[in-house]
């Protein structure tokens, strides 16, 4: 599944302008990188970037599973899933769940979700995002090396785990659709499971390892990583929100607060507040947010040798840096409602049956993940502004696409043919 990209040859001097990149989060970080590599002055704009002392829990790649996922072909929208909206609704606690007060406003976004679910949709999908993961990891690797990242990579894997038979059974469209697409995955027993992950309760009957995925054992250090990158060469990074863009006949103005970052181009991967931005000039876009939880065990770090996920649950236990993180789940609820205690309690007591020496958890987080209704990121230029491009929308895969996205729009600024087609990412295609 991993394929070569085209090197990129920078830019000749005459070429060279600055580009705006509007968040720090890692598509914003490699967007910057690859558009450095190009030859193009950067300058990242963000509340809070990864920099210095900064928490940086405010970002979405600050709370993720941190895995590599080359399997992801599979859209969260498949055939059948209009059947699990009322459930959806009904358990509020539910792996994919709807906060009902938000429907509403959901509704736009839910009826495109669903008209994605038809099995002609899910197969074009499937396809698309196949072809976006077989580049995904020769875009990552420069940027790693750059940013001096590698050691934070672990390379052992990704386990899915069933507890019974009619469970397993119950995935043969996910992984049929996974075998078309070249995924490798191996089968594994009960004691296979137990061979590599002897710390887990026995509640498993099979399971899938796919051999291809790994992960990165801290996100913020990523990040942190990537941002020095970018300053060491050469690139800035301005701490502050835009509240306005505003397109000028010789470029970009991007206001903040009382002052005005003037560009010749600007990248807008914001993630979820995108959509605000990009209908400020006019682009209307079908951006919504999962809403996804941690909670961090410090003390089980090394009770995992790799990420884990029940599907049944909806989340993933990894083993990282500062302990062990389970992270996931969907809530589609918007971007005010507060974090719901009793989310983050199911996942301390799932945790607690699948992993019993996992001991307490000690930190609750609540991020927004950016996601369109098929799955698929936006990536590509303003219908109405030549001069702005949009990356984001990535949903589960994030960290995944995150440096192809950069490279993409790197190729789309410098006026490029990409690599990969990239029309079933307009931003306007619903």
């Amino acid at each position: 599944m991993n394929k070569p990209l085209p090197e990129l040859q920078p830019l000749p001097d005459a070429e060279r302008r600055h580009v705006a990149v509007v968040g720090a989060g890692l598509v914003g970080l490699c967007s910057a990188l690859w558009l450095q590599r190009m030859g193009y002055r950067v300058t990242i704009i963000d509340p809070a970037p990864p920099l210095g002392d900064a928490s940086y829990r405010q970002a979405c790649s600050y709370g993720n599973a941190c895995t590599f996922a080359p399997h992801g072909v599979v859209p969260v929208a498949m055939p059948g899933v209009i059947w699990r909206v009322p459930g959806m609704l009904l358990n509020p606690l539910g792996p994919l769940a709807i906060v009902w007060r938000y429907l509403p406003q959901l509704a736009p976004w839910l009826r495109a979700f669903l008209a994605s679910s038809t099995k002609a949709e899910v197969e074009r999908i499937a396809g698309t995002l196949a072809v976006l993961l077989s580049h995904a990891d020769a875009a990552w690797q420069p940027l790693v090396t750059q940013a001096g990242a590698e050691r934070l990579k672990r390379h052992d894997g990704c386990l899915y785990l069933y507890k019974t038979e009619a469970q397993f059974r119950a995935g043969d469209a996910e992984y049929g659709l996974r075998e078309r697409h070249g995924v490798a995955m191996d089968l594994l027993d009960q004691a296979d499971i137990r061979g590599i992950e002897p710390n887990l309760a026995p509640l498993y009957h099979k399971g899938v390892l796919f051999r291809d995925a790994y992960m990165f054992s801290s996100p913020r250090q990523l990040a942190f990583a990537l941002a020095q990158a970018l300053v060491t060469g050469g690139g800035d990074i301005v701490r502050g929100e835009v509240s306005a863009i505003e397109p000028r006949n010789d470029g970009i103005g991007l206001r903040i607060a009382a002052k005005k970052i003037l560009a010749d181009h600007a990248v807008v991967a914001a993630g979820a507040h995108s959509r605000k931005l990009a209908a400020s000039v006019g682009d209307r876009v079908l951006l919504d947010t999962e809403r996804g939880y941690h909670v961090l065990f410090p003390q089980a770090g090394n009770l995992l040798s790799r990420p884990v996920c029940y599907p049944e649950h909806g989340f993933y236990m990894v083993p990282m840096a500062d302990g062990l993180r389970a992270a996931g789940t969907v809530e589609l609820g918007g971007l005010a409602a507060p974090l719901n205690p009793k989310r983050t309690a199911m996942i301390r007591e799932g945790v607690k049956k699948l992993l019993p020496g996992a001991g307490e958890g000690s930190d609750e987080w609540l991020g927004f993940r950016p996601s369109m209704p098929d799955s698929l990121p936006v990536i590509g230029a303003s219908r109405r502004w030549p001069r702005i491009t949009y990356a984001f929308g990535h949903g589960h895969l994030g960290l995944t696409l995150s440096a192809l996205t950069g490279y993409l729009v790197s190729q789309l600024v410098a006026g490029r043919i990409p690599a990969i087609d990239l029309t079933p990412l307009r931003p306007d295609r619903f």
